[in-house]
């Protein structure tokens, strides 16, 4: 708050001058803070299992059957052992690859192995035609849009993908974007962890939150049960800063589209 040089003085003298603060200057915060929770942005809460979309009529259509037959030559390429298993894992709507038109990004599955690192693809869609088609190797099963970050025009996306072993369990959210070519990946983290399936009592969650420039914040809590699958606040929320990959990391691929 800035209070005008002439009245601190005045309340540095007058008894009672007990806040400066005007009915103006309460309104201009009380709008200032709304206007920080409107733009505030939710990349992912480990906290919030949503029902996933039916989008299994996706997979028939013809623009991502051509992905698939991309996805498969270049996978069969580069593995003699390849095993496929199409699925489309989720669909985001948004503007991905180039500012102010309406697009479709799809997250499809073309084979489970190894297990930690299934082959995986988005395809951009736009206007009924593939027009972007990326493959990559990673534990994927959602994605959702992300409105623009850092300014350039285009939607981002959140990649969510869970491992389980042993009854334990992880899920984590990457954040990328539709590069020139391939992804650029902003980095990941892990949103959520338990290991209920092996009896043991404890687990954290985590909610990714940022705001247009972009400034991320974290928040964590623990899971109080179990049984009762809620959890605590583990804390006040802090900033946080996405770790990208180094570029020889950024294992994408961008495939041809005809």
């Amino acid at each position: 708050m800035r209070t005008p040089f002439a009245l601190a003085l005045l309340c540095a003298t007058v008894v009672g001058c007990a806040d400066a603060r005007t009915p103006d200057d309460a309104v201009a915060d009380t709008d200032a803070t709304a206007a920080a929770v409107a733009d505030t942005i939710v990349i992912a809460d480990g906290r919030v299992f949503a029902e996933p979309e039916d989008v299994t009529d996706w997979a028939g259509r013809p623009m991502v059957q051509a992905a698939f037959t991309a996805a498969r030559a270049h996978w069969q390429a580069q593995d003699s052992e390849y095993e496929e298993e199409t699925q489309v894992m989720a669909v985001a709507e948004g503007s991905f690859s180039e500012t102010g038109v309406s697009q479709y990004a799809v997250l499809y599955h073309m084979s489970s192995w190894p297990r930690c690192c299934p082959k995986m693809g988005i395809a951009v869609v736009q206007d009924g035609e593939l027009v972007r088609n990326v493959a990559f190797e990673a534990p994927a099963h959602a994605l959702a849009a992300v409105p623009d970050l850092d300014g350039d025009g285009r939607d981002e996306l959140a990649l969510t993908g869970s491992f389980g072993m042993g009854g334990e369990n992880s899920t984590s959210v990457t954040v990328v974007s539709l590069a020139d070519s391939g992804l650029r990946t902003w980095g990941g983290e892990m949103i959520q962890y338990d290991a209920c399936g092996a009896m043991q009592e404890g687990g954290t969650a985590s909610r990714i939150t940022a705001v247009p420039g972009p400034s991320f914040t974290i928040e964590r809590f623990a899971l109080a049960s179990c049984e009762s699958g809620e959890y605590q606040a583990g804390g006040p929320p802090e900033p946080f800063e996405f770790t990208a990959p180094a570029p020889e990391d950024e294992l994408s691929v961008e495939l041809p589209i005809r």
